[in-house]
């Protein structure tokens, strides 16, 4: 990725010389404070690779997928190909499908249907209300005799009653009865699963949902399926009945569909933080970003978000418009995702309850990783003053025992936080590593340069490791940076531009971008970390289509490729400082901050697979670190 070593002298470079010339690295003296940094890194990366592992081999088994079709758009592509529904039904799973949606009743969604008509009877009801007034509502007679009890059962007020066999009537009113959730349809649930497919019930939300009437529609969905994808923006309860909504998905043994990648459904991290780890990471595309693609292209894209954002429920929507050229498409759209998801590893199966336990760090792990945050920030600091070593070393001292004390700081300080534990320790930690790319910066010998360097490791071990653990694993807690995770090592960077004015001229533009980013939950960096949906471009044309291919190899993405521009940048800067040529020695150090940067983002994604990350940043720092050797050397010589 660095092109050619050949122009730096690696043809005649020799590995007897290396040794033979060893003290390259010896001559220069390593403070004592970069040597206890280093070893207290040491230490605590040793902590971070027995996380790792367990992580690993719990990975393995964390490549389970679901594929779940919406009953709307089946049951729509279903009339408009002139097939039963059984027959779709029979279709779908054997292109692939796993589970269909089943949505809840409500007297709005069975007109919409046309499944009731407002029809009033040749004798009405003669007696007056006890709320609003007398509805009636004409339907088929089976459909219409199980809509009685229900509303009976949640709303006893509204007089639910037969006129006739195919007549409801009820008290109140439409727009205010009609967005009441009144079960599931238990003769579709039944045909859905005889066709070797699980169902999903989704509950709707509505106004003042009221305890009892969120326990009876839960029990109701649980004898129907395990899954729930609450349906639209809001989760059933939200929010002053949250509580209840998770008592009884608690009681129901209900697993949680979290829709993270959107986040569109308020309530949704509250039940989602008390579920864990009865929870299956979900997305679902709108409308809107179904524009753009084709369900080809959907179909490698649900196996990126599969294999970088951990989603393990596909909720499929089958194109209508653009890009649909029949109704039955929706089935090759099916199995195209299917052999998209196994050609990346994953099993496309109905059971996709995460594997237990789920790996995390323990307390007294956490403290030892927490040494090797400690000893990056504390370098990182040092470098960024350029302390002499009589301050660096009480500040190693300082920083490493604080890291290590965090973990056993944190605790529930309310009741809130008994509820919705918190996660500060190893976020803090994850942050203070984030720092390690200022320790690569400003280095005076080559000592210091192979400290940087290898700090850099220490502190992407250390990242993966605090943030793994199940809420981060399902995106429930999230890595935070607030932006410094960038700013501080482009601002030191900036600081050795020698010219005054652009000096402060890059200072004032990095605080100004910090700002306004911050203010915005802007993370810059992490919209470079996923790797692009295809390896290749699809263009008719062989030189678009080599154009694209380069674009794909040589751009910012996946960030985690560009982990070693950062070790040998910051030796390019070594070299170019000790020529006198320190306007190019800024540069590579703004280089060196910029890969270090990018390959450290890679490591706080729990919800991707460690072999996925390290099959880039691995062979990235190794030759980083290769070419920064030949230039150190190149520099003795």
């Amino acid at each position: 990725m660095f092109g050619s070593a050949s122009p730096f002298g690696w043809k005649d470079f020799k590995t007897s010389e290396f040794f033979k010339n060893s003290e390259v690295f010896t001559r220069g003296h390593l403070k004592l404070s970069r040597l206890l940094s280093l070893s207290l890194a040491a230490v605590g990366s040793s902590a971070s690779a027995r996380v790792l592992q367990r992580r690993h081999e719990w990975e393995q088994l964390n490549n389970r997928v679901a594929i779940c079709v919406d009953y709307d758009d089946a049951y729509s592509a279903a009339i408009r190909a002139g097939m039963s529904f059984d027959d779709l039904l029979h279709e779908a799973s054997h292109h692939g499908a796993t589970h269909i949606s089943l949505p809840e009743l409500t007297l709005n969604r069975l007109r919409t249907l046309g499944r009731l008509t407002p029809q009033v009877p040749s004798s009405p009801i003669q007696s007056s209300p006890r709320v609003g007034h007398w509805n009636y509502l004409h339907g088929d007679p089976l459909l219409v005799k199980q809509l009685v009890p229900e509303l009976l059962a949640r709303v006893p007020y509204t007089q639910a009653r037969l006129i006739d066999q195919h007549t409801l009537a009820f008290a109140g009113d439409l727009p205010t009865i009609g967005e009441i959730g009144l079960g599931f349809d238990a003769f579709m649930a039944q045909r859905i699963k005889s066709f070797g497919l699980d169902v999903v019930p989704r509950p709707v939300s509505y106004a003042w949902p009221e305890d009892d009437l969120i326990n009876l529609t839960l029990a109701q969905a649980s004898v129907f399926g395990k899954l729930i994808a609450f349906d639209g923006d809001m989760i059933l309860g939200h929010e002053m009945h949250l509580q209840t909504t998770f008592d009884a998905m608690e009681r129901e043994g209900l697993t949680l569909v979290y829709f993270a990648e959107s986040r569109h459904q308020k309530g949704d991290w509250f039940v989602a933080k008390r579920r864990a780890p009865h929870v299956v990471l979900a997305h679902r595309f709108t409308p809107q970003e179904m524009i753009p693609l084709d369900f080809h292209a959907a179909a490698h894209y649900w196996a990126h978000l599969a294999r970088e954002r951990g989603i393990r429920f596909c909720y499929v929507n089958f194109f209508k418009v653009l890009h649909a050229t029949a109704p039955l498409e929706g089935l090759h759209y099916i199995e195209h995702i299917k052999e998209a998801l196994e050609h990346d590893g994953f099993v496309v199966t109905k059971d996709v309850c995460l594997p237990t336990p789920i790996p995390a760090p323990t307390k007294e792990e956490l403290s030892w990783i927490g040494l090797t945050s400690g000893a990056a920030a504390s370098s990182a600091v040092a470098s960024a003053l350029k302390l002499p070593d009589f301050a660096a070393l009480p500040l190693t001292i300082v920083g490493t025992g604080v890291g290590a004390m965090l973990p056993h700081y944190e605790k529930a300080r309310n009741e809130l936080e008994e509820h919705y534990a918190p996660s500060y320790a190893p976020k803090l930690i994850a942050l203070a590593a984030s720092l390690a790319p200022i320790a690569s910066l400003n280095v005076n010998d080559e000592s210091d340069w192979l400290s940087g360097a290898l700090l850099q490791g220490a502190a992407a071990s250390a990242m993966a490791a605090s943030t793994s653990g199940g809420d981060y694993h399902l995106r429930i807690e999230e890595y935070r940076g607030f932006g410094l995770d960038w700013f501080a090592p482009f601002a030191v960077a900036a600081s050795t531009i020698p010219n005054k004015g652009l000096r402060i001229a890059a200072l004032t533009t990095l605080s100004g971008l910090w700002f306004y980013m911050s203010q915005r939950g802007i993370d810059p960096f992490a919209r470079f970390d996923p790797a692009h949906a295809e390896g290749h471009t699809h263009h008719l044309s062989a030189a678009a289509r080599m154009m694209g291919d380069a674009k794909i190899a040589l751009g910012p993405q996946p960030s985690r490729k560009w982990f070693g521009l950062g070790a040998f940048a910051s030796a390019l800067s070594l070299v170019f400082a000790s020529n006198g040529q320190k306007s190019l020695a800024s540069v590579a150090a703004l280089a060196s901050a910029t890969g270090n940067t990018m390959g450290l983002v890679a490591f706080r994604r729990p919800e991707r697979a460690l072999k996925v990350t390290l099959k880039e940043s691995l062979p990235s720092l190794g030759a980083g670190v290769a070419l920064g050797v030949v230039m150190v050397m190149m520099k003795r010589k």
